[in-house]
Parts: C-alpha cells; structure tokens; sequence
C-alpha cells in the first residue's frame, strides 16, 4: 500500500479516539480497543497520525510495520510516549529503530539505556549505544538476564577492557 495516497484520505474519527483526556476509564479503553480491531490497515495509520495518546498507544503494537511505525511519526507523540515504547517488551522491532533515528529524542540519555535494554532492539543499535552507557550501566547490562547474549557478552568484554587499560595506567 502506497503512504503518500494513506495520508491523503481525510477519514473523521470519533472524537473518543482523536481528543486527548487525562484519564481513560476502563469500559472505555475497551470501547477504543474494539474500535481500532475493526478498522481497516488505511484507517489505522490515519488514526496513528491523528490520534490521541490512548489509540497510539494501542496502535504501536499493530503487528502491521506501516501502523505502529506511523505512530512513532505522528506529530502528536511526545518524547515521554517514545520513552514508554523504548521500554516496552512488546513493540516491534521496527518501532524502536525508528525511536533511535530522532536525535532529539536520543539525546536523552534515558532513552538510550531504555533502547540497549529492550531485548527487542536491534543489536547494531544495542551495540552501538552500549559504547555510550557509563561504567555502572555497562555493568548492569553485562549480568542482565533478558537481552541478547551476545550483548552481554560485548558488555563484559568492555568492561575487562577498560580494566584492562586502568592497570596498564598505573605501570
């Protein structure tokens, strides 16, 4: 399906799931959820973009890559929503790529450890942003339980590295 000819149907929503509201009660957040089930991969991504934090919420983790990587370009999201599916277990890959590839929103450095510890990331990435990490924060990664292994692994290595490099200082 073309993007360009998704974002220019003008489809209106039920203001439920466009205006935004403090707080969503419960029967509500299923009448939403219900909602989106029966819409459409076109209608999806136009809700993506035009939203409210409860839909975009439900929307990120579409199994569709058009649908949840619309809600990350959505111009309503917020770096706090990004921050919360940096650290959720359960968005796609895809979503988190396209959270590392907002500058602003990396230079976070929250945002940065909420990305390496998502065993959904990409390693690339993971390895990438692990060289930023502090001494403390490549510790904790090296012994953490849900992440690759092979970022584990690369964790404590650079851990012995930087050891290594501070005894060589002191001789």
């Amino acid at each position: 399906m073309d993007e360009e000819k998704i974002e220019e149907e003008d489809i209106s929503f039920p203001k439920e799931l466009v205006e935004e509201e403090e707080q969503v009660p419960e029967e509500k957040h299923k009448s939403i959820y219900q909602q989106i089930l029966v819409m459409g991969i076109s209608q999806k991504v136009q809700l993506a973009l035009k939203g409210n934090k409860e839909a975009r919420g439900i929307l990120v983790k579409d199994p569709n890559k058009l649908v949840c990587s619309a809600v990350i370009r959505s111009p309503k999201i917020t770096e706090a929503e990004a921050l919360a599916y940096a650290k959720s277990r359960n968005v796609s890959d895809e979503v988190l790529r396209l959270i590392s590839m907002k500058k602003e929103w990396m230079r976070s450095h929250e945002m940065l450890v909420a990305l390496v510890n998502n065993p959904k990331t990409p390693l690339a990435l993971s390895m990438q942003f692990m060289l930023r990490l502090n001494d403390k924060e490549v510790a904790d990664l090296a012994k953490a339980k849900g992440i690759p292994a092979a970022l584990a692994t690369s964790a404590k290595r650079l851990i012995m590295q930087k050891a290594h490099k501070k005894e060589k200082k002191k001789h």
